[in-house]
């Protein structure tokens, strides 16, 4: 099964400082974000890499992400790691942070497996809308907590 490649971008009107504090608060991202149930870490390292939370998906479902790249202000990449409640044996992410002007270019690059074999294959342009509009939420959200928090 082939990897599956998202990219959502958005021009925040919000200082880059105050985009990544939100994201580095890493196991917090449920509390600006409310397409999410929950987050928590999981272990005590909230930062940085090997840092780790819970998620807790809408409608249902969760998982778990590991933090594999930490760029301080700029970056932040992660490891999903699969549970049965969700449709894709891997994921990976990278969210980037660039100043733009008076504001913030946000990138999130999401890549994934699908579960299934054929049935994967047909399922994964619906997972890739789906994802899309849920990432594309996901920047919407941080820069209205950023233009609140900053």
């Amino acid at each position: 099964m082939s990897e599956r490649h998202i990219l959502v971008q958005r021009r925040m009107a919000a200082a880059p400082e105050s985009v990544w504090n939100l994201y580095a608060d890493f196991p917090h991202l449920a509390d600006h974000w409310k397409g999410l149930r929950a987050t928590k870490a999981v272990g005590g390292q909230t930062s940085g890499v090997g840092a780790r939370r819970h998620v807790d998906l809408k409608p249902i479902g969760s998982m778990e992400e590991t933090v594999t790249t930490w760029e301080e202000g700029r970056r932040i990449d992660t490891r999903n790691q699969a549970s049965a409640s969700v449709p894709f044996k891997q994921a990976e992410s990278t969210l980037t942070l660039e100043p733009d002007g008076d504001g913030t270019l946000a990138t999130f690059d999401y890549r994934y497996v699908p579960r299934g074999g054929p049935l994967g294959r047909l399922t994964g342009p619906m997972i890739d809308k789906m994802l899309t509009a849920t990432f594309t939420d996901m920047l919407t959200a941080t820069e209205e907590a950023a233009r609140t928090d900053g």
